[in-house]
């Protein structure tokens, strides 16, 4: 006994000394490292040990006699060596990953090794190492399970796989079988049939919401769908979300881009807007927005523009929380990429409950687009590539969209022949793969000059040339019309509404028309007569007013002289609000330019003073505008056309 005490003690003898040994040792290297600190190379990466626990690692980039320059995420940083107690070289996660590898022989290895890149937040090392262990062992339960695969009938399938072989389709939230999915398509073409519209009390149940602490959220196989309007709304947004996920996985499939985590992303969505300009602090621009670093996305129930609606908002910023899976550091991308996939993705996708369709072209983007190339205001390739994310306003969206569009859908529109601009895209993603793992933001001007040789020297043109017959091509697409004309009458399904041109008047084409106007019929003759209506989206889900009113006729007019003060009252059987102008300019052309740093200044053309009349409207997702204008001479004589087209006007409110 008293020897195997003394051997023990001996034993724990000998490890205090190789410790204190080691810490010797581990001294005597820190005080050599300081004074080798100015043989390594500039642009090693190394980890340096600072006084009060601080650590710091980066890119070294200047050693003298008294100071070390280390370049780091957040700038460069100028450290006295005095305060430096230690350094060692820097190893990434993937460099370690590497080295232990090498080590791997067995399942259970490369699963420890999955286990502790999870760990460390690198998804896509965890997947492989998973992956190697099934290679080794086909049925290694612990690896599959990690990749988030169940056992059905023998075989390792993801859960969505799994759903399906059982004859299963997600729907509404849940996995269903056909009868199931039968049965409520069946009991909602039934309502469809008795409701074609959703009428106001609904809605109002819609945008009324339900207590966020009574709400459960909504998990599906990629989301958790945050949903405080009612539950059939919220459910309606989780199949978006898992159609909209279906395709940008068929676009960046996880083979070629594989995903950063494995965790499911959070979608939040408000009852209506001003909750969310209330709980968020943006202002009614705003239909949405992604938070980068915890790969959520939220937004409102409700319209949003002319057209839009939360659908193509959760498609426009989901897009950017799927780009946040597939590039490690999206500030090291340029924004009019970014942006520009988004709109792609986002306003230009046809959106239902389960399905999405692609490649379709977004309305009011082409419209913005094709208007800023008509009217001088069109920011040239050479100074898109090179805006900083920060500078890259809305304005600049349809433009990155047109670019994408081009190259990844432009043969089937007539803009070139064979691969050329699937060989420009394909080259540029493999490129952002690579750059997005790089630390800091994007150097715009390399990437930019990047860019711009792979239109050379896919295209074989210079960059003017090309520009040149690219725009001509945006002109020559299609504009999708906003609602259609059958004779006299005009309707829209998409905005609700329903008018009649004056008999013997002509409607103007969709190109002719004035922002925010939808439709307008003008008379014959020399004098100017015209009607028309504006629509926008009621975000506020107020009812209108004598404020709201005045507010709009802004949106429509540069200068206003009001003859008369506006009046409540009833117009065709709908509660309105209506003044007379003696004298006001319509906005005819709107001139924006840019700075090298993407800041718009504006110029606005007014037409010769008419004489109005406005009608304001407002439903509970949408607020209409009747104008009726003309020469003061021929006022009383034309004015009867105008009030047979207030009686036409019809809406669902």
């Amino acid at each position: 006994m008293r020897r195997a005490l003394s051997e023990r003690h001996n034993s724990g003898l000998l490890l205090i000394i190789l410790l204190l040994g080691a810490a010797i040792l581990s001294i005597d290297l820190a005080a050599q490292d300081s004074q080798n600190l100015a043989d390594l190379a500039v642009g090693t990466r190394i980890k340096v040990f600072l006084e009060g626990d601080r650590e710091l690692d980066g890119t070294l980039v200047e050693v003298t006699e008294f100071t070390v320059k280390l370049k780091h995420k957040f700038g460069v940083a100028e450290l006295r060596k005095g305060e430096i107690r230690k350094w060692e070289r820097f190893r990434t996660v993937a460099e370690v990953f590497e080295e232990r590898a090498a080590g791997c022989t067995t399942a259970v290895a490369w699963c420890n090794l999955g286990d502790w890149a999870d760990a460390e937040s690198e998804a896509d090392l965890a997947a492989r190492a998973y992956r190697e262990a099934i290679r080794l062992d086909s049925d290694f339960a612990r690896a599959h399970e990690a990749l988030g695969e169940v056992k059905v009938d023998g075989e390792w399938l993801s859960h969505a796989d799994a759903m399906r072989k059982q004859g299963k389709e997600y729907y509404k939230g849940e996995w269903r079988t056909p009868e199931e999915i039968a049965a409520l398509e069946l009991k909602e073409e039934q309502a469809a049939r008795t409701e074609k519209l959703k009428g106001r009390k609904e809605l109002e149940l819609e945008y009324a919401g339900r207590p966020w602490a009574a709400m459960d959220p909504i998990e599906t196989d990629h989301y958790y769908i945050h949903c405080n309007s009612t539950l059939e709304v919220a459910r309606e947004y989780a199949d978006v979300m898992e159609a909209l996920y279906e395709k940008y996985d068929s676009v960046f499939t996880e083979k070629n881009f594989p995903r950063n985590s494995r965790t499911k992303s959070t979608i939040r969505i408000h009852a209506n807007h001003q909750q969310f300009m209330d709980w968020t602090g943006n202002g009614p621009g705003i239909g949405g927005f992604y938070r980068p670093a915890l790969r959520d996305v939220t937004a409102y129930h409700g319209s949003f523009g002319t057209t839009g609606s939360t659908r193509e908002v959760l498609a426009h910023e989901g897009t950017h929380q799927f780009e946040g899976l597939i590039f490690k550091n999206m500030w090291a991308l340029p924004a009019w990429f970014i942006e520009g996939l988004a709109v792609y993705f986002g306003d230009g996708s046809k959106i239902s409950p389960r399905k999405v369709e692609i490649n379709e072209i977004p309305r009011d983007r082409l419209i913005g687009l094709q208007g800023a190339i008509e009217n001088g205001s069109y920011c040239e390739l050479r100074k898109l590539l090179r805006i900083p994310q920060p500078a890259f306003g809305g304005f600049f969206y349809g433009h990155g969209w047109g670019v994408l569009y081009w190259c990844l859908y432009g043969n089937k529109m007539g803009a070139w022949k064979g691969d050329v601009g699937e060989n420009i895209m394909t080259d540029w993603l493999i490129h952002c793969k690579q750059i997005s793992k790089n630390e800091g933001v994007v150097d715009l001007e390399k990437e930019a000059q990047y860019f711009e040789e792979l239109i050379v020297r896919h295209t074989k043109m210079s960059i003017e040339k090309w520009e040149a017959e690219y725009k001509e091509w945006i002109l020559g697409l299609p504009v999708e019309k906003i609602g259609r004309s059958s004779g006299n009458r005009w309707s829209s399904e998409a905005l609700k509404l329903e008018v009649q041109r004056p008999s013997g008047w002509q409607w103007i084409k969709e190109s002719d028309l004035a922002s925010d106007e939808v439709v307008a019929a003008k008379g014959a003759g020399s004098q100017v007569r015209r009607v028309s209506t504006y629509c926008w989206s009621n975000w506020q889900h107020s009812d209108m007013n004598l404020e709201y009113a005045s507010r709009l006729a802004g949106n429509i007019f540069q200068e206003i002289v009001v003859d008369q003060d506006y009046e409540a009252g009833e117009v065709s059987h709908y509660p309105a609000i209506r003044a007379t102008y003696s004298s006001a300019k319509r906005v005819l052309r709107a001139e924006t330019s840019f700075d090298d740093q993407g800041r718009p200044s504006t110029k606005l053309e007014a037409g010769d003073p008419q004489k109005y009349e406005v009608v304001f409207y407002g439903s509970i997702d949408k607020v209409y505008c009747n104008v009726f204008e003309c020469q003061p001479d021929v006022w009383e004589a034309q004015y009867s056309q105008f009030e047979k087209y207030l009686e036409s006007f019809k809406i669902d409110n």
